[in-house]
């Protein structure tokens, strides 16, 4: 087999004895719908038709993958992954009449899938959506606008739909996406290099600035106060700011200064989507994806995975590759197997933790009155149960600091601190963090028994 230089071959080679490892129903799955394009000295181009299956394989399989390819081939290669896209014929009309205005470049920075039209609306995110269709037709004057919400909601999609909008009323727009994490290791380089002017111009020359995951600026303190001041040059030029983030303003370790800019504008926040929007969203997919799945499907995929409009079509993918793989439409039995880890637990999503019960039970550790609890002493052995509870409070409910600091009679900034000491303390200290174990423990042992 050394002299083999068919890269179908090869590959061919490559999932049978990797269908004798991990077996023919994981290759059939996860494997062979990946397509090998071109062999070259140090790598592999393999073309894989969604996000699914590139995630599984290369977690999973792509050590073994690479063992394989160096037996076949003596070298050890790098897999390089390119998405499939389905070319579609264009409309007569559209190949007849050339386009009158050129795209800038940056047009393709924006997923052609995130757009106002393929954003389904639903209760839970009517305001966030109707905002952001506001910004997109008059960018600058609703200035900034913070979207936030729990991951996998739908912010990026509204941040990308945003710049399409843009586009389509000036071509000419300057528009950046990014995401805050990238924003800071731009600044770092930018540092380093002695380029920070050129980072500046970069940022500041902008038309619309849409910035993900503003969270990740917590504890950067260089980035933020550079980002403060990108922010105040755009927004005094009236140019558009968009921001997301997975907590309300006021919830971020942020300097006041920035957080007060923010809240300056429009907020908005984006719930968890209700059953009939989580239908709306499956079918949409469903038919994006031209996969033949039934409604009882739909269905059933929609009353167990709540939580995320991400992990809704992460679970649609899978079955719909599992329907087309196996030539099988798959039993409820079938799909429950297939998305088990995405299934919310019933009795977990019914149980809510009540502050009182963490009050009580971390007064009977610390051998505190609860009335302690929203008095006004300040001595360490008061006021460190007193930050414990609230941490608790921030871990175990779903409440804001405002309401977690009214159950405590303090304000969300006191909270905000208690949630940051405790959780530096969890990190720094074992001896603590076993004994914070415990308490949790037991407040989830009493609940489940209420």
């Amino acid at each position: 087999m050394d002299n083999l230089t068919d890269i179908k071959e090869i590959w061919e080679g490559v999932m049978k004895e990797l269908g004798a490892d991990i077996g023919s129903e994981a290759i059939d799955l996860w494997v062979r719908p990946i397509r090998p394009l071109v062999l070259e000295s140090d790598s592999i181009k393999l073309e894989v038709p969604d996000s699914i299956i590139y995630s599984t394989v290369q977690q999973r399989y792509e050590g073994k993958i690479i063992a394989l390819l160096l037996k076949y081939t003596g070298r050890t290669l790098k897999l390089n992954y390119s998405m499939s896209l389905t070319p579609t014929e264009p409309p007569a009309q559209s190949r007849a009449t050339p386009a009158s205005v050129a795209l800038p470049a940056n047009y393709y920075s924006f997923n052609p899938h995130y757009t106002f039209d393929s954003f389904i609306m639903g209760t839970s995110n009517r305001f966030a959506f109707a905002s952001a269709e506001g910004v997109a037709k008059t960018p600058g004057q609703t200035n900034p606008f913070f979207i936030y919400s729990a991951p996998g909601l739908g912010k990026t999609h509204l941040l990308h739909a945003i710049a399409h909008g843009i586009f389509k009323n000036n071509t000419n727009a300057r528009i950046l996406y990014t995401a805050s994490e990238n924003f800071v290791n731009e600044y770092i380089d930018a540092v380093r290099s002695g380029g920070t002017e050129q980072f500046r111009s970069k940022y500041r020359k902008l038309d619309c600035l849409l910035l993900d995951d503003i969270q990740f600026l917590v504890n950067k303190e260089r980035s933020e106060e550079e980002f403060f001041y990108t922010f105040n040059s755009l927004f005094e030029s009236k140019k558009q700011i968009v921001v997301t983030s997975d907590r309300p303003p006021r919830e971020l370790a942020l300097g006041q200064r920035l957080i007060s800019r923010f809240l300056s504008g429009v907020v908005a926040d984006i719930k968890i989507p209700d059953f009939e929007t989580r239908v709306a969203i499956l079918r949409q997919k469903k038919e994006q994806h031209k996969y033949t799945i039934p409604d009882d499907i739909i269905t059933f995929i929609a009353e167990n995975v709540k939580k995320s409009i991400r992990e809704l079509e992460g679970c649609l993918i899978t079955v719909g590759n599992f329907s087309t793989n196996m030539r099988i439409q798959p039993s409820i039995d079938a799909v429950r197997e297939i998305i088990k880890d995405h299934i919310s637990d019933p009795d977990q999503d019914d149980k809510k933790v009540a502050i009182e019960l963490i009050k009580s039970v971390v007064s009977d550790k610390y051998s505190i009155n609860l009335a302690d609890f929203i008095s006004k002493k300040r001595n360490e052995n008061i006021a460190f149960p007193r930050q414990v509870a609230m941490y608790l409070a921030c871990t175990l409910t779903d409440l804001s600091l405002n309401d977690i600091g009214e159950a405590f009679a303090r304000d969300h900034a006191t909270v905000l601190y208690a949630k940051n000491k405790i959780g530096q303390l969890v990190q720094s200290d074992p001896y603590f963090n076993e004994t914070l174990n415990h308490i949790i423990s037991k407040i989830k042992n009493v609940n489940n028994q209420q």
